[in-house]
């Protein structure tokens, strides 16, 4: 049995995977591209599961997070376009002024909805979305960021039988964006990104993997 030591105390590597997983979606504002960043560079080549972020960043103005994350990772890193299939080695950012949603066929769409949370891209509709489409294949992390957005989908998620992390409130440059999802919901653990990137490397793939 492998055991990871995180803020939250211990976790069991064996019920993490009691499901596997077939999506990873990250969702962070300030200080989550940082946290990201350490993410990458600990995470193993061999990671594949299809993973989305979901930054917070301003509007009508193009953005060079893509380009940044490329530098880091062996992922494909794309950024998210409309009516898009969900491919496996692939990290999808949400562009800047959409939301970003998953769809039931497992693509994604983008939406010029109202903001959500004074948010466009906004987590909790990336969140919400993917758990009706991932159900209990779904892993989600909130990372640091100064406002509660993720929370509520942080909620849904669990209501579905996903999993759910947060970047541990000591390590977080703003710590608002976790300590809103350990409130909200009963999170798997509460753990630091050296750890996070070990943990989401042995997750079992769900198919296609």
């Amino acid at each position: 049995m492998r055991m990871y030591v995180c803020s939250s105390g211990w976790i069991d590597h064996d019920m993490m995977n009691q499901n596997p997983c077939g999506l990873v979606v990250m969702g962070g504002s300030t200080g989550g591209l940082e946290a990201l960043l350490v993410l990458l560079e600990h995470l193993r080549q061999d990671y594949r599961i299809p993973t989305i972020l979901v930054l917070h960043q301003r509007a009508n103005r193009v953005s060079g997070v893509p380009e940044l994350l490329a530098a880091k990772t062996h992922l494909r890193v794309q950024e998210a376009e409309d009516k898009q299939p969900i491919e496996w080695g692939t990290l999808y950012v949400a562009p800047p002024n959409y939301h970003l949603l998953v769809e039931k066929e497992k693509m994604l769409s983008l939406s010029c909805d109202a903001p959500v949370n004074y948010c466009r891209p906004a987590i909790d509709v990336t969140f919400e979305t993917a758990a009706a489409a991932y159900g209990a294949a779904l892993t989600v992390c909130v990372l640091s960021g100064a406002n509660q957005d993720g929370a509520r989908g942080a909620a849904d998620v669990k209501r579905r039988g996903g999993r759910v992390l947060v970047q541990s409130r000591a390590e977080a440059m703003m710590a608002v964006m976790p300590a809103a999802a350990l409130a909200a919901t009963s999170v798997d653990a509460e753990i630091d990104m050296p750890a996070l990137a070990d943990l989401l490397s042995t997750l079992v793939p769900a198919g296609g993997g």
